[in-house]
Formats: C-alpha cells, structure tokens, sequence
C-alpha cells in the first residue's frame, strides 16, 4: 500500500479544518505521547503486543480456564499488503469470555488485547485529552455475525458505575434484517448505531480505521473507515457526546473479537478470525 493510504498526517489537517469546530485551531496540535504496533512476522505474536501495550494487555482464551489452551488465538502472520498482520482467532464451541461463566442469555466470547492501568499514559485518555487511534483491520471472508453485538474495537472506561458499557465500538451486527458494519455509542437517548457499510463489502479487504476522540462533559468523537479498495468510505463527526463522568479512572482502547453467544446457531463456522496491523495511538494536544 502506498504509504497506507497517507494517513499520518491526516489528523493535522481534519483538527484544523472547519469539520471539528470544537477542536480546531491556529496551530498544529501538540504531540504528547504516542505508541506504535507494528508485526514482526519472525516473533510470536503476544511478546510483541506486551512490549508496546504492557504484560497484562492480553485477553486471549489459551491464558484462561476453560478455554482451548493448546490453540495459539493470537498469532502473526505474512501478509501481502501489510508485510505482517496480527490474527486474532475464536472457537465458537471451545472458548469463552476470559474465565467468565456469564448467565443463560448472556454467553459471550472475547479474544482482544487493550490498554490498562499499567499502560503507557498514552493508551489512557484523560478529561480534557484528545487521543487518536490508528489501525488497519480485515474480516475473514467467511465471518458471520448475528443480530447481537460482534465488536472489533472498543473504547472503555475504567472505573465509576457505567464502566461496563463501552463510549464507542466498532461492531458487526444484523440490524433490522439488514447484516452491517457500525459504530455504536451511547447517548442520553440511550444506545446509538451508525451504518458503515455493508456486511458483505466490508469483508475480505483491508479497512483502514481512524478514531479521534475529545474526553469530557462535552466531548467529541470521530470516527473513519475507507477499504482498500475505496468501496467502502465512511466519516462522521459526533460533537457534544458525553464521553468522560466524574467517576472514571481512564478511558482505554480494546482491539480484537468480542462478541455474544446468546443466537450461538446462527453463527456457522466453528472458528473466526480477523486480522489488524499497524496499530498508532496518539496523545495529542489537551484543549480547555
């Protein structure tokens, strides 16, 4: 890919046009911190994630009771247009949400790896920060999802009482019948969704993937998804989103497979696997 589609400084230029009132300004914006995860095709997978992310920023099922152990889920693989990708794998059958027995109705599955406390302070985003996420991401051609939540990349809080829902994701999910890459949010209105694209269009391809986020009462959230092949091209600004309550620690990112079991039937294939590269994470200027 030529230079990935020239992303690096792309922020720069969107922080200072006129679609981000609330972000723009006269400069450029500060760089505080950033981290980098690129694959190394001749080194294991989670040695490599440890070394930017941190020793417990592993959620796969083989570090877990219960799950099937003697299956590397988190590997590194060649990769014709990236060099080297990270694939993330799951067993609809075998494995489970870490070693979580979760009630009848609520089964679910996770293979992901994140930011937590002992992250670097760029993987946790603070009131009044922006931080900006980069990645590239392919689904498996194969991949179903159901009309339950299949989440790809989420935006967490840690600490406080609303920790457990996420402030955004990037999901899978068939919504009104109709089989759909999203993103999810919550809002006063409650639960919010964005069509991307199409299930079938978003499969098979590389996505590159861009998120951009304010933390506060008022904050702000963009996000952007353009494919390979430019059939896919998707951005959309959400000003005024609160993305930040009194009682949080941190907001972290989570990348990988997370998704319900609840239509277990519904998904065919025993394993499923995607595959993401080039993770950036920036901490950029703090703005009032």
């Amino acid at each position: 890919m030529a230079r990935k589609f020239q992303t690096r400084t792309r922020v720069l230029a969107f922080l200072l046009s006129g679609l981000a009132p609330a972000l723009a300004k006269d400069k450029a914006p500060e760089l505080f911190g950033e981290v980098s995860l690129k694959a190394d095709p001749d080194e294991k997978a989670i040695p490599q994630i440890q070394a930017a992310f941190g020793k417990y920023s592993i959620e796969t099922p083989e570090t877990y009771e219960g799950n099937h152990r003697t299956f590397e889920h988190l590997a590194v693989e060649k990769d014709k247009e990236m060099k080297a990708a990270f694939v993330f794998r799951i067993h609809r059958d075998e494995d489970g949400d870490r070693d979580k027995i979760w009630p009848k109705g609520m089964e679910r599955q996770r293979n992901e790896i994140k930011g937590y406390q002992s992250s670097s302070k760029t993987l946790k985003a603070l009131r009044g920060e922006v931080s900006r996420y980069h990645w590239y991401l392919k689904i498996d051609e194969s991949f179903a999802i159901t009309k339950n939540f299949c989440h790809f990349f989420q935006l967490k809080p840690v600490g406080g009482k609303s920790a457990a829902d996420p402030i955004l994701t990037l999901s899978g999910s068939i919504f009104h019948g109709k089989p759909q890459l999203e993103i999810r949010w919550f809002s006063k209105e409650g639960k919010q969704r964005l069509f991307i694209a199409e299930w079938k269009d978003s499969k098979g391809k590389w996505l590159e993937c861009e998120c951009i986020t304010k933390t506060g009462d008022k904050g702000f959230l963009w996000f952007s998804v353009t494919s390979s092949d430019k059939e896919v091209r998707f951005g959309r600004e959400i000003p005024g989103l609160v993305t930040w309550r009194p009682d949080y620690s941190f907001i972290r990112p989570k990348w990988g497979i997370y998704r319900s079991l609840v239509d277990k039937e519904d998904i065919p294939n025993e394993r499923d696997e995607v595959r993401m590269a080039d993770f950036t994470i920036q901490k950029l200027s703090r703005l009032p």
